[in-house]
């Protein structure tokens, strides 16, 4: 009988084995044959799962997003505290530091080759996922869950130009620390604990 393939797994095995490579090299200066050898796959193979680097990158960063987000609710327990539950994905950030560094930089070197065709659907569907996926997980809104990430992926970014400027554990706490003093003042955790997400408020 001939070997069944899961396609998806297949396909996803390739991102991942290929994912240090891309971020290294960059976008602009890597070729599909040159991918393609890297994988130890042929050119034909490779264009049957992605018909361009473009589409590479785009599944690459979706992908990395629905495991960043997964590993980081793996910590979430269902009575976690709200201020914990936030700590939880800052430290899961902090802990994976380069592979974040390594995503700022293929979406900017993305964009800079892009930015005159558009088409940047699965790169705002990734970027959704991540905010959304904050929200869902510590029982925020969607604009609070999007304002932790924006400063999370500046804080990498900043980090990324500036290595030894700052402490990336004293930012983060630093954030919390304001972060929920805002929901408190707001009365947002109080809400939240009355919906079933323990807030954790000492």
């Amino acid at each position: 009988m001939p070997k069944i393939v899961d396609h998806d797994a297949y396909r996803n095995e390739l991102l991942q084995k290929y994912f240090d490579d891309f971020a290294h090299r960059g976008y602009s200066d890597v070729t599909m044959r040159e991918i393609a050898e890297s994988l130890g796959v042929s050119t034909g193979t490779l264009y049957h799962y992605f018909p361009t680097k473009k589409s590479i990158l785009e599944n690459m960063l979706q992908l990395a997003s629905r495991r960043d987000i997964s590993g980081a609710i793996a910590s979430i327990k269902e009575d976690t505290p709200l201020e914990d539950r936030i700590r939880a994905f800052s430290n899961y950030i902090m802990e994976k530091e380069q592979w974040f560094a390594d995503i700022v930089m293929l979406t900017i070197d993305y964009y800079r080759q892009q930015n005159k065709e558009g088409g940047f659907e699965m790169v705002k569907e990734a970027d959704s996922y991540y905010g959304n996926g904050v929200a869902e997980a510590t029982g925020l809104s969607a604009e609070l869950g999007f304002f932790f990430t924006i400063f999370f992926n500046g804080l990498v970014f900043h980090r990324l130009a500036f290595p030894d400027s700052i402490s990336f554990h004293d930012q983060a706490e630093l954030f919390i620390k304001v972060f929920m003093t805002y929901l408190r003042a707001e009365g947002m955790e109080k809400n939240l604990k009355n919906e079933g997400v323990d807030s954790g408020k000492k």
